[in-house]
């Protein structure tokens, strides 16, 4: 029954009937509705688990739709036993049905109490939650107390209600942790038994008012923020335009850091020390698992010391996904003074979105950018092939002219000898520990890879096969690509072509497929040369003995 459905899952449910399949993947709906892709996740699963929405899986996205109701199956007939009950079982029958009336009417009580956004529960006189409607059960899992709920600062304010709760109805506003250090408002009205209801028990029907809370100044925050980060020339001035936005119009955080899938800070408004980023890995984790925001008390002095730095205090983490795609790429993570209103969290929920569009658009560009500079890489070592004969001078040149118009740092060429074994020939600007690392055979497994597939080996951080094949030593050198060229001699791989970059090189299939061509052209090349040699060599033996 849509009628029991919350204002965004009747949205959302709008949205799916008014438009056409592919129009209804997460993205567009959180477009189309102005909730945060984090919101529209957790009501589209809602949703599903209700059996109202369903979805089909196209590639890795999933296009939502608005469940059809099942046809009514055929009718089943009962046959009526009309054999007596023995007199001994009648008492525990007659117990059972009650029991089962009972459990009935339990149910249609909680049914009429499961109102979209009314919080509904009953206290006792020292605030005790005895029951509670569902909503209030989901929102607050295993409260025991109310006043446990209620913001420290209003504690003088919920004694003032329970001190004027004399028979009349009286209201008032309360803030309720809903996450650790997170807060969102409510208007209670405190309702005392009247006449035939049963003693000792009072009730507490609570009203949502986040979405009241939100101000034309705070929109416009949220605006300006948005614009910001649409103009970002690059990764490091968007995070930093929208972290500083969001302090100084949203969230008044003491320090604020925007963490990658990969545990990479992508930027931070103070120095994030290993200690620190290993001691909130578990909350980003859940944060990125989960697709929701996440936050925890910080309980450990050491850790607050190094978070705030300055002096300041420091009682709460706040972590908010960067999701794209139904999976996150990172967070935003947030050090706070105090407490923080969830209507503040859920504009943060909408910046973070901005994010993932805005590096979405970035890496695309990146993409680009990369597919023209394969062409040149192409076109680059095309020319050095048709210019040099020598070896050693096509080996050099070519290394070099692909390092230079892809981008890449560093870079060296592994040839195999006459016994088949990987012999370094070139190198350029490789540190010594990854050069020691290459000798000691650190790399064997992504050389053997390269030449048992006899296709690119292209790794870039952050990827989970990244995390699989690249060992931790490598990663900590700061490598965050590696692109390993097969120089082909037609099926055969005679040498790799290996570059490294400190920088997420982002590459279409069609750019991996010109670069394959290079260690194609490269083999080519160093085989006609071997060729000459060979013949050089046969000639000289014969002018010599003739």
């Amino acid at each position: 029954m849509t009628e029991d459905l919350a204002d965004t899952e009747h949205l959302i449910i709008a949205y799916l009937r008014s438009h056409p399949p592919e129009e209804c993947m997460l993205d567009k709906i959180s477009m189309g509705i102005g909730k945060s892709r984090a919101t529209v996740l957790k009501y589209l699963w809602t949703l599903h688990a209700k059996g109202i929405a369903d979805f089909r899986e196209i590639g890795r996205n999933k296009l939502w739709m608005v469940k059809q109701a099942p046809e009514d199956g055929p009718a089943i007939a009962i046959r009526e036993d009309t054999e007596g009950t023995p007199r001994g079982l009648r008492t525990l029958a007659s117990a059972a049905f009650e029991l089962h009336a009972l459990l009935i009417r339990e149910a249609e009580l909680e049914d009429s109490l499961d109102l979209p956004e009314a919080l509904i529960l009953t206290v006792s006189k020292d605030l005790r939650i005895l029951a509670r409607n569902r909503l209030f059960a989901s929102l607050f899992p295993g409260a025991a107390k109310f006043s446990d709920l209620v913001h420290p600062s209003q504690a003088a304010r919920l004694e003032h209600l329970d001190r004027s709760a004399n028979g009349a109805a009286t209201s008032i506003e309360l803030d309720l942790a809903e996450k650790t250090g997170v807060y969102r408002p409510y208007r209670f009205t405190l309702v005392s038994p009247g006449a035939g209801d049963p003693p000792g028990a009072r009730v507490l029907i609570g009203e949502d008012l986040a979405s009241r809370r939100r101000t034309r100044r705070h929109m416009e925050a949220l605006l300006y923020i948005i614009r910001a980060a649409g103009t970002a020339g690059g990764e490091t001035e968007l995070l930093q335009e929208t972290l500083k936005g969001v302090r100084e119009s949203l969230v008044p955080f003491v320090q604020g850091s925007v963490v990658m899938a990969d545990m990479r800070v992508a930027y931070s408004t103070f120095p994030v020390s290993a200690e620190l980023l290993k001691a909130v890995s578990s909350l980003l984790s859940g944060c990125m698992a989960t697709l929701e925001t996440v936050s925890e008390a910080m309980e450990d002095d050491v850790l607050r010391r190094l978070a705030a730095g300055d002096g300041s205090t420091i009682d709460y983490i706040v972590a908010v996904p960067i999701i794209e795609e139904e999976r996150a790429v990172g967070a935003v993570l947030l050090f706070l003074e105090s407490g923080v209103g969830a209507t503040e969290i859920e504009s943060v929920e909408i910046v973070a979105d901005e994010i993932a569009s805005a590096l979405k658009m970035q890496r695309l560009d990146r993409e680009r950018s990369e597919f023209v500079n394969t062409l040149l890489a192409m076109n680059a070592v095309s020319t050095i092939l048709n210019t040099a004969s020598d070896e050693e001078a096509i080996l050099e040149r070519s290394i070099e002219a692909a390092m230079g118009s892809l981008g890449f740092e560093m870079g060296c060429v592994y040839l195999k000898d006459d016994r088949d074994e990987m012999v370094p020939r070139v190198q350029r600007n490789m540190p010594e520990s990854l050069r020691k690392m290459c000798i000691s055979g650190v790399f064997d497994g992504l050389f053997e890879r390269a030449y048992r597939e006899r296709n690119v080996v292209y790794l870039l951080s952050g990827t989970p096969e990244y995390e699989a094949l690249i060992d931790p030593a490598i990663r900590a050198q700061g490598v965050r690509t590696l692109l390993i060229l097969p120089i082909k001699v037609a099926d055969r791989v005679v040498g790799l072509l290996n570059m490294g970059s400190k920088e997420e090189k982002h590459y279409l299939p069609t750019s991996l497929e010109n670069l394959s061509s290079i260690g194609l052209q490269l083999g080519i090349a160093l085989e006609r040369s071997r060729l000459a040699r060979a013949l050089g060599t046969a000639l000289h033996t014969d002018a010599g003995g003739g």
